[in-house]
């Protein structure tokens, strides 16, 4: 018996044709506005800026956890456990902050300004690592400088004022992070504005 055309079970071939062709050539583009009526509408709004500095925030807390405290009970000096650490956060922060750092971005790359070396290349794990070597420096003479002027002004260079904790040392951390990403945008500036007076043969 053949099928009537208003038949609600008929397969569309036609449609699925078109979906199983698809490609980014031939795929509708819509804006971002439009795109919003059809999105979950979340009652808490969270900027991306805010998620990619909390993500930066947490990680460096647990590298802090894990590496300074879980291994500290067994690194009995501090040189061993400065460049343990140093290595662990370059690690981290290639293989799994970067990572989730891209993956939340929206749109895409958007949270390249939040990476050093936003670049997904083998040799950048090398580069997150001596990086992490710098910042891991400033941190600790944060944490030498406080307790080193709070021992000159009491007198009891015995106490330790400033210890070294989680959230402290993650905060400390991410307000170096940015201060070096700052430095790298402000010298990538300079570079593009010479750039442009070279080609305008100024």
């Amino acid at each position: 018996m053949e099928k009537r055309k208003d038949d609600p079970y008929r397969i569309k071939t036609e449609a699925v044709e078109d979906l199983v062709g698809a490609t980014p050539e031939n795929t509708p583009h819509y804006s971002e506005e439009e795109l919003k009526k059809y999105r979950t509408k979340s009652k808490l709004h969270i900027s991306g800026t805010s998620k990619a500095l909390l993500m930066k925030l947490w990680f460096s807390g647990a590298v802090c956890y894990f590496f300074i405290w879980g291994l500290g009970l067994y690194i009995g000096s501090t040189l061993d456990l400065f460049f343990v650490t140093a290595i662990g956060m370059g690690f981290v922060k290639d293989i799994l902050e970067n990572n989730a750092l891209r993956w939340i971005a929206n749109p895409p790359r958007s949270n390249d300004k939040w990476m050093m070396f936003p670049e997904k290349r083998y040799r950048s794990l090398i580069f997150n690592v001596l990086y992490s070597f710098l910042v891991m420096f400033c941190v600790m003479m944060t944490y030498e400088g406080v307790n080193g002027a709070f021992g000159t002004i009491t007198g009891q260079t015995d106490v330790v004022l400033f210890g070294i904790e989680p959230v402290t040392f993650a905060v400390i951390y991410l307000l170096f992070d940015l201060f070096f990403l700052w430095i790298k945008r402000q010298f990538s500036k300079i570079i593009a504005d010479a750039k442009r007076k070279v080609e305008k043969g100024d």
